[in-house]
């Protein structure tokens, strides 16, 4: 394992314990800044380790990205929806 795979895999692992702040009450699921900040370096980190695959269009990752982007996109309006609510 080289070092640039450790380093990724050491942010997905920050990504997965931020992305964990999130609360459950009775409208559904909230998340705060590091909600935010979690499922960004889960993204980062997953297109990080997965960069050569990117590059030659594997539709496979390309999918999983996709998926990825759309939970953080979720959350950000969410989250703009409570404060400008």
């Amino acid at each position: 394992m080289n070092k640039k795979q450790l380093l990724w895999g050491l942010l997905f692992a920050i990504g997965l314990f931020m992305a964990a702040s999130y609360t459950i009450d009775n409208r559904g699921f909230h998340s705060g800044i590091y909600g935010i900040i979690g499922c960004a370096l889960i993204l980062i980190a997953y297109a990080g380790m997965n960069w050569e695959k990117l590059q030659s269009k594997d539709r496979h990752t390309r999918k999983i990205l996709l998926l990825l982007s759309s939970i953080l996109g979720i959350i950000i309006v969410d989250i703009a929806e409570i404060i400008l609510g």
